[in-house]
């Protein structure tokens, strides 16, 4: 049998009515892992960090055993973020699972010769496939920033691999979905993040002033010298500080992470356009460079996404769409800036989205409608884009999707994620010295970015200068010159807009890019 471990930075698979090909593309000193098992039957690929060898293989066994079992049972197994492509090689069908929530879910493109499946838009030009935009894909993405379900991405003909189904596909290319789901735990809840953080020795964790954060941060012994710790960002800012405070207490590594310069700024934006296929803001230049500059290759990020940041809609749960203002853009800017083709959505934003919000994540309440929002909306689109982003360069472990985290509290009164208990309760059990930090954070004025300084400087000018080059490709979206007026102005009074030009920039380097790329094959 081939069991091979490999460290990737993106994935191209092809399935049609013949074969099953797989392309992994590699860089130095970069990626995550990947393991391609095969036998005589079946061919499997298994991305994900969050899982060792020994637990790859035990699931593999029971789905030998009893495969329907194993399928039925596969969230309740194995957590963490994770997909999994399984080939037979006699009947050629495919099964594909991603994990409960999807947030590793790949991309894949339909044609009615082969799926072609993608871990990442980095090497999108390869494929050969030009770019279309789809009109209500590219309006859910400017009002939220990322795409959820049930709007389409921002692209014609091209989806993401669902989290939470098992999706097969046959011979004929006919495809299916199947619903899965997890048992919760019925006994008396005991958290602990401890044996999601044993898969790998050497561990790195961003320290801050966020209470995931501090929750990770109280699963570290002390003066464990396989634990390192770091943040990036303005160093008066309150995480910076806190960050380092904890470090010291702890007796672990510290590292701090400058923000980027201008150049920098270019380079991690084009970067970030380019892995996302300008799905992830630009806004992440200094995470990207802290993950790059700031973590060592042989060391895995310890992330916190899923630590039930549910509380953040709750102070307004009474009202849904004031629950969801600070998580979509204001109005003025998509009505300032698209173009006439998108005036009867503007005219009917906000509630359009809310209203499409309400209908698919269901709930008794609006506080179960926003939880359901957040893990299977905000989680995979939001998140999944700076899991992808994070991925390329570092292995990353997510804690928070562990399969006995989800079972012990994904099903929890509302309470315990509004106050926090669930934070409070694993600080408690582990580390009672962190309680100080949890109840009591270090406060400060000056943000971790620091961005309405550093846009009216020469970031500002940059990010001027590249979106005068490159807004074009987006002319059909977006009135070029009032783009360019409002990146003028936030340079002198910034504010929102700024996060909605970031999100601009992004797509439009994306989107110049490939179809300079592609247009001369076109011709061709």
């Amino acid at each position: 049998m081939r069991f091979e471990k490999h460290t990737i930075t993106n994935f191209h698979i092809s399935f049609d009515k013949n074969e099953f090909h797989v392309e992994l593309f590699k860089k130095e000193n970069q990626g995550s892992i990947l393991y391609w098992i095969e036998n005589t039957t079946h061919t499997i690929i298994w991305y994900s960090s969050d899982h060792d060898e020994e637990k790859i293989i035990d699931f593999l066994e029971e789905l030998h055993h009893d495969t329907e079992k194993a399928f039925q049972n596969v969230y309740e197994e194995i957590g963490g973020a994770f997909e999994i492509f399984i080939h037979n090689k006699k009947i050629n069908n495919l099964f594909v699972l991603s994990d409960l929530y999807g947030v590793s879910g790949s991309f894949y493109l339909t044609n009615e010769d082969a799926f072609k499946f993608f871990l990442n838009f980095q090497n999108f030009t390869e494929l050969h496939i030009p770019l279309k935009f789809d009109q209500i894909g590219m309006q859910a993405h400017f009002a939220l920033g990322y795409q959820v379900q049930p709007f389409p991405l921002p692209y014609k003909n091209i989806q993401r691999v669902e989290g939470g189904k098992l999706h097969s596909f046959n011979s004929e290319l006919q495809h299916k979905k199947i619903s899965l789901t997890i048992k919760f735990s019925e006994e008396t809840a005991s958290f602990s993040l401890k044996d999601a953080m044993n898969v790998t020795e050497n561990l790195f964790f961003g320290a801050t002033a966020g209470k995931d954060s501090l929750t990770l941060l109280s699963q570290v012994k002390e003066g464990d010298a396989h634990v390192k710790t770091g943040n990036f960002g303005e160093i008066y800012a309150a995480d910076v500080i806190q960050g380092k405070e904890i470090a010291v207490k702890l007796d672990v590594s510290y590292e701090h992470t400058t923000l980027c310069d201008e150049e920098e700024f270019e380079h991690y934006a084009n970067e970030i356009a380019t892995i996302s296929g300008g799905l992830g803001t630009i806004s992440y230049v200094d995470m990207l460079k802290f993950v790059d500059q700031g973590i060592p290759e042989n060391y895995s990020y310890v992330m916190g996404e899923a630590g039930e940041c549910v509380r953040m809609f709750f102070p307004e749960d009474s009202n849904l769409a004031k629950a969801m203002h600070n998580y979509l853009t204001p109005k003025e800017f998509l009505s300032n800036s698209f173009t006439e083709d998108y005036k009867e959505f503007v005219k009917a934003y906000p509630e359009n989205i809310s209203t499409e919000i309400t209908k698919n994540y269901k709930g008794n309440s609006n506080a179960e409608v926003l939880i359901n929002f957040y893990r299977n909306g905000r989680l995979p689109g939001n998140f999944g884009n700076r899991h992808k982003l994070i991925s390329v360069y570092r292995n990353k472990i997510t804690p928070f999707l562990h399969e006995e985290f989800i079972q012990q509290t994904h099903n929890l009164p509302h309470e315990h994620y509004k106050n926090d208990q669930i934070h409070e309760q694993i600080i408690y059990e582990s580390n009672q010295d962190l309680l100080a930090f949890f109840r009591n954070p270090i406060q400060s004025e000056i943000t971790v970015q620091d961005w309405n300084h550093r846009i009216s400087n020469e970031i500002g000018e940059k990010l001027y200068e590249m979106l005068e080059k490159r807004i074009h490709a987006l002319k059909t979206v977006f009135d070029v010159e009032k783009v360019l007026a409002l990146a003028k102005k936030q340079q002198k009074t910034p504010n929102r807009g700024l996060y909605f030009l970031f999100r601009i920039l992004s797509m439009a380097i994306f989107v110049d890019n490939t179809n300079n790329a592609i247009a001369p094959c076109e011709k061709r």
